[in-house]
């Protein structure tokens, strides 16, 4: 799998956005104290995205051995409500790997700071993303891995516990994580290390004679997962996304945990976030202990565990900034799971836009890893819809089609004469390839994850009585677009986006240049159009053909026409660089 595609979209994505000015701050706090007043300052700054709360107090357990409480904070745009899909990054279990939680800050900061970029607006709309400060405060600032009661917080979770270092839930810590989960509908997971270079997902101790091979190299895994192939490619997906400053992240350290790190790790939360919903997963009822301590309903969950760096506790520089260290590789981490907690499809054409002749639509499919199929309908009047072309190219592979790996869907639609407007919907099917378990004699027939039950499943229904409220969640097999509005009609001359010669359209340029003198032409039924340049009335044309002749000399301009048909004024604008 190549990494040039998630290269060119990191650039193209980010490169231009703001840049967080980290050379003259301070990047890596001193104490667990200072980390949360860092993020208190940003919910002071962004109250209205931000919320920061004790949730070991939410949940009455007291303090941390220690005296620490247990800070989660929560990211969504609150205007929008809640009942949104919802993701979790947890600052590491181990205290003295910091790169994960210093990192997890400034990936909060980068998105606040960027919170107006198309497309971060859309995930902060649409999701919610929690994230725990630190799931060992004690350790983070003693810098060592256990805690205050010298247990190890990634032992004692209630799947294949052993005791290595740990009580059974025996931490505040653990029992607020357990409490948080079940109280939420929680998609993607992940619990931060370091140590190593690594992307780590389940199992962690427990199926070690089952194997399953790469799809894509033949590589054979021990300690196969029921999802062994959604976790692969997501995870060598997001490997190349990450990049390489730490390290290259492929086949050789991604996989489940004996298999990558070289040991078992019984009772480990990756294996319980996954595994330990035995309504979703009965045949883990044997790691269990669900007679004590009750169904897990919130598990299920995506979760990876990435070993970011291969300092336990890298110095001040290595964490560089959003485009370059660690602190570029969470922010990464973070927009990857993120996206991938739900199937979406966003328009690459605006809405309420004007289009005369033929027009292209251009969608593109998000968070899955494959799309099947995608379509259009579409319609002039909202009544009678018309059927485009299925596009299948994608369908029974195991990745493709989708923003991640550049895909542009298009299709041109022949505008009929008198027609005054252009309705359409995307539709997508995605993820197909996933739906059953690999060894289904060992596994059953139904996937382990709550994210491949939605999108493959129709007869999917899971009822959670989560913090935000009741959550239905239903499984569907289609997935569909926002509704696209064009209205036919508005300048149509010059075009974005080409070349025009004295007035003649030439080739496709990135920005609209004219050489010499040029009619703006303007298409449609009209009462009256008002030619106005840089913001200044220039003309008014009571009858078709609409025109004016522009003879500004260079510079960059723009010229906007407002089109009056009764009592309503339609606009259209256009930029354009003159060059004579």
């Amino acid at each position: 799998m190549k990494s040039i595609t998630a290269l060119v979209i990191f650039v193209i994505l980010f490169l231009n956005l703001s840049v967080i000015a980290l050379t003259n701050q301070k990047i890596k706090p001193d104490s667990y104290e200072e980390l949360v007043e860092w993020y208190k300052e940003l919910e002071k700054k962004y109250p209205n995205y931000i919320e920061i709360f004790k949730a070991n107090e939410l949940y009455g357990l007291g303090k941390v051995d220690g005296g620490y409480d247990l800070y989660y904070v929560r990211i969504t745009n609150e205007s929008n409500g809640f009942l949104k899909p919802e993701v979790l990054f947890l600052g590491s279990p181990h205290g003295d790997e910091t790169a994960g939680t210093i990192g997890l800050y400034w990936a909060v900061k980068w998105l606040m700071e960027n919170k107006d970029d198309e497309w971060i607006k859309w995930l902060l709309d649409n999701r919610e993303i929690y994230i725990e400060v630190s799931h060992n405060p004690y350790g983070f600032d003693k810098r060592q891995r256990y805690d205050a009661n010298n247990w190890d917080l990634n032992r004692e979770a209630d799947y294949d516990w052993k005791g290595q270092h740990s009580v059974l839930w025996g931490s505040v810590n653990g029992r607020t994580l357990w409490k948080f989960i079940n109280s939420h509908a929680i998609r993607i997971g992940a619990d931060f290390h370091g140590g190593a270079r690594m992307l780590l997902y389940p199992w962690s101790s427990t199926h070690p004679d089952v194997k399953a091979k790469s799809p894509f190299s033949n590589k054979e895994y021990s300690y196969a997962p029921p999802d062994f192939y959604f976790y692969h490619t997501a995870s060598l997906r997001l490997g190349e996304y990450i990049g390489c400053y730490g390290g290259a992240l492929n086949e050789y350290n991604i996989g489940t945990i004996p298999d990558t790190v070289g040991y078992e790790a019984p009772g480990c939360i990756a294996a319980w976030a996954y595994g330990a919903n035995l309504k979703l997963s009965p045949m883990e009822d044997e790691y269990v202990m669900d007679e004590i301590f009750g169904n897990y309903d919130g598990c299920g969950i995506l979760w990876i565990s990435p070993e970011l760096s291969m300092p336990k506790d890298p110095p001040e520089w290595q964490f560089g900034n959003e485009k370059n260290g660690y602190i570029a590789e969470v922010i990464r981490f973070i927009l990857h799971q993120t996206d991938l907690a739900q199937p979406y499809i966003r328009w690459k054409c605006q809405n309420n836009t004007f289009a005369y002749g033929n027009v292209t639509v251009e969608w593109q499919v998000y968070g899955c890893l494959v799309v099947d199929e995608t379509y259009i309908m579409y319609s002039f009047d909202k009544n009678k819809w018309i059927k485009g072309e299925i596009h299948d190219e994608y369908k029974g592979k195991y990745r493709g089609g989708t923003f991640w790996d550049g895909k542009i869907w298009k299709e041109t639609i022949k505008l009929p004469k008198n027609a005054t407007d252009l309705y359409v919907v995307a539709f997508a099917r995605v993820d197909t390839i996933y739906s059953k378990p690999i060894h289904p004699e060992i596994y059953g027939n139904k996937s382990y994850l709550r994210i491949i039950r939605e999108r493959t499943d129709e007869n999917y229904i899971e009822i959670l009585n989560t913090t935000d409220g009741v959550e239905i969640i239903k499984g569907r097999i289609w997935w569909k677009s926002p509704l696209l509005h064009i209205r036919i009609g508005g300048i149509s001359k010059p075009e974005e986006n080409y070349v025009y010669i004295f007035g003649r359209k030439f080739i496709k340029f990135p920005i609209t240049l004219i050489i010499g003198k040029i009619d703006v032409e303007v298409e449609g039924e009209y009462d009256m159009v008002e030619f106005y340049l840089d913001n200044e009335l220039q003309y008014t044309d009571n009858s078709p053909p609409f025109k004016w002749e522009l003879k500004k000399t260079k510079g960059m301009h723009e010229v906007e026409v407002k089109m009056f048909v009764g009592s309503n004024v339609y606009e259209d604008t256009i930029k354009f660089l003159i060059f004579s």
